[in-house]
């Protein structure tokens, strides 16, 4: 039987745009929201930093202190990617600088295997840029490198945040000090008051002396605690850490993240911690400007996925049926005679 020309070139054409409605929500799609190899993100966080008052052994009453905080990737292999989580806090004294290197799935931004030869911070398990796109409404880890734990955090409702639709998380937990770059600083400063210690233990007749300084809910646990305690009283460093996030109901992405960090002196007696001293405390939270910024992003990004995974592929899928159709309707030529 013999077919137009026409025909079966319109017939090609219909095939191929439909098989390209395919490639493009089923491959060109899933390459668009995964996490770019040439990323390199940042946020501002305002912040108030307590501080041990040395005459009343309390914390001051703070100062206001700002937060810089950037995501680059600096490698990327197929799904995966090194990422490098650098926090710069400018305070009175001078700037400090704070250095994290993780191994994350570009796909759903969850932890993944480093490269050979490539050192990382083992994350637990827990969040440290985004949630995975459509997060679930189910329990969370989000990784805290002060104590290099994954600290969960539950979900407390869906609400309207800077126009866009999130999902509420909060969490309060309480770890070990593990990051020697905060722990180092902190026993320096504590063999200050016992240099024999030097920041792990004081003398008991030392915290004697600051019992009177205490908060009234703390004394009876540390005058109990001292009854049995070697005469070198060991030390332990704890962070009680509260987060509240709002997550991106559609991308995942933390559009604001608020954070009450105290880091907490211990005593030991036995197998019992009773809390001293509270030495530091950073209340902490994503800035208007940057909340904007991130809300601005994630509605962009949105608009694009849905674009180029719906009405492009359906745009296209129509197309070519359409010129099948047509192909087929036209398929025989016209004889004259």
């Amino acid at each position: 039987m013999a077919l137009r020309r026409s025909s079966i070139a319109l017939f090609v054409v219909g095939l191929m745009l439909t098989a390209a409605a395919a490639a493009i929500k089923y491959v060109a799609v899933p390459n668009l929201s995964k996490l770019p190899a040439d990323t390199n993100e940042t946020a501002l966080f305002e912040s108030t930093l307590r501080q041990l008052d040395p005459t009343t052994f309390g914390l001051d009453s703070g100062t206001p202190i700002t937060i810089d905080r950037s995501l680059r990737v600096v490698q990327a292999e197929g799904d995966s990617a090194i990422l490098t989580s650098t926090a710069i806090t400018h305070l009175p004294s001078g700037d400090a600088t704070d250095v994290h290197t993780f191994a994350v799935s570009r796909v759903d931004f969850t932890q993944t295997t480093a490269p050979d030869g490539v050192s990382v911070e083992d994350q637990r398990g827990g969040m440290t840029m985004s949630f995975p796109k459509n997060p679930t409404t189910d329990d969370a880890l989000v990784y805290d490198s002060v104590t290099r734990t994954a600290q969960p955090v539950t979900y407390t409702g869906t609400t309207m945040f800077a126009g866009r639709e999130v999902h509420e998380f909060t969490g309060t937990t309480a770890a070990p000090i593990a990051d020697p770059a905060v722990l180092g600083p902190l026993k320096a400063g504590i063999a200050v008051l016992d240099p024999s210690g030097v920041g792990s233990t004081m003398q008991r007749e030392i915290v004697k002396t600051l019992i009177p300084a205490l908060p009234a809910d703390r004394i009876a646990a540390v005058e109990r605690a001292l009854e049995t305690a070697p005469d070198a009283v060991p030390l332990t460093y704890t962070s009680t850490n509260r987060m509240d996030l709002a997550i991106d109901s559609h991308l995942g992405a933390p559009v604001n993240f608020t954070q009450n960090q105290t880091t907490v002196l211990n005593i030991a007696s036995g197998d019992t911690t009773v809390p001293f001293l509270d030495l530091y405390q950073v209340r902490m939270e994503t800035s208007d400007a940057s909340i904007r910024m991130v809300a601005e992003k994630v509605a962009r990004a949105e608009r694009l996925l849905k674009i180029a995974g719906f009405w492009v592929p359906l745009v296209s899928a129509l197309s070519g049926a359409l010129l099948v159709v047509v192909a087929i309707v036209r398929r025989r030529p016209v004889h004259h005679g």
